[in-house]
């Protein structure tokens, strides 16, 4: 599969804008990683930026702030990926095992979640 940048950066904003804190549904592997590539991509830039002298605080500053703007929405779409794959959205709290369970496919039929995440 390619990875396809500008698809990541539809998901990602749509998630961000449309689906902030929707943790109803459920969420492919495929949007779930552009969701997080995207966000990995923007932390590491801030990162880098905020090294930067005189510039470095306020790189950081901005940095916190986008960060936690990312926390509901980073979470939102964690507990619908967790619902895709017919997973209670307590399983996003153990560490490790979520990362494993991400990773796995999602059910092809209708979950007690809801209706299986449209294929792009």
């Amino acid at each position: 599969m390619n990875y396809d940048f500008n698809y990541a950066l539809t998901i990602f904003v749509d998630t961000v804008m449309k689906r902030y804190a929707d943790f109803e549904g459920r969420a492919s592997r495929r949007e779930f990683w552009h969701y997080v590539s995207i966000a990995l991509l923007i932390a590491v830039g801030f990162n880098i930026l905020s090294m930067i002298p005189y510039l470095g605080p306020i790189f950081s500053l901005v940095s916190l702030l986008v960060g936690l703007a990312l926390v509901l929405p980073g979470i939102a779409i964690s507990i619908r990926r967790m619902h895709d794959i017919d997973q209670s959205a307590l399983m996003v709290l153990i560490p490790i095992y979520n990362i494993y369970l991400a990773c796995q496919p999602g059910t092809t039929r209708t979950n007690r979640f809801g209706p299986e995440p449209r294929k792009l």
